[in-house]
């Protein structure tokens, strides 16, 4: 089952988003509620016909690796996304070895957003996760502050917010013309 709360946040906001999603159910979805939506593999997805035109970056990465309802593969995969970041803020992507080597390839869909980030360098960026990332996140936000980027990490449980949910998430917020702060 796929989330679609960050499009639904924006289009209350006013603002349009293009999401881009795999799943042809949640694709189905979203076109329903009236989201755009390109159907495509994230990690295939080329970022060329989006530079200009993007002014933020919102993912939530597949959790099912990380999750703690699942098998918890990506525990396993975790030094390798460590790997795939370094290199991608190396200007080297490693991205096809490291998913290979991966217990479970969708591990490495974690690091997909810091490729977005590198090659479009939107004014800001929302990323969630399961809170197993949250070191990820932490390497991530790294490298976005030595890009100029203000960068807050933590976990946020949406209950504290008026959810009527205990659902505890990592968040990564950057931005490149405001502190980045918990909300």
């Amino acid at each position: 089952k796929k989330k679609h709360g960050w499009s639904e946040g924006l289009y209350a906001l006013g603002l349009r988003d293009i999401g881009i999603e795999i799943d042809p159910s949640a694709c189905a979805t979203r076109t329903a509620a009236r989201h755009t939506t390109i159907r495509a593999d994230v990690a295939d997805y080329p970022t060329a016909p989006l530079r200009g035109n993007v002014s933020a970056l919102i993912a939530s990465p597949p959790c099912q690796t990380f999750s703690a309802a699942g098998l918890r593969a990506g525990n396993d995969d975790i030094d390798l996304c460590h790997q795939g970041l370094d290199a991608l803020a190396r200007g080297h992507d490693t991205r096809t070895a490291l998913r290979a080597a991966c217990t479970d390839p969708r591990s490495l869909l974690v690091v997909e957003p810091l490729r977005y980030a590198l090659e479009l360098r939107p004014d800001w960026i929302a990323l969630e996760e399961v809170p197993a990332v949250a070191p990820l996140f932490a390497h991530i936000a790294g490298i976005l502050r030595r890009l100029g980027y203000s960068a807050w990490t933590g976990v946020l449980n949406a209950a504290d917010y008026g959810v009527p949910q205990t659902r505890r998430r990592a968040f990564l917020l950057a931005s490149r013309t405001r502190t980045a702060t918990p909300p």
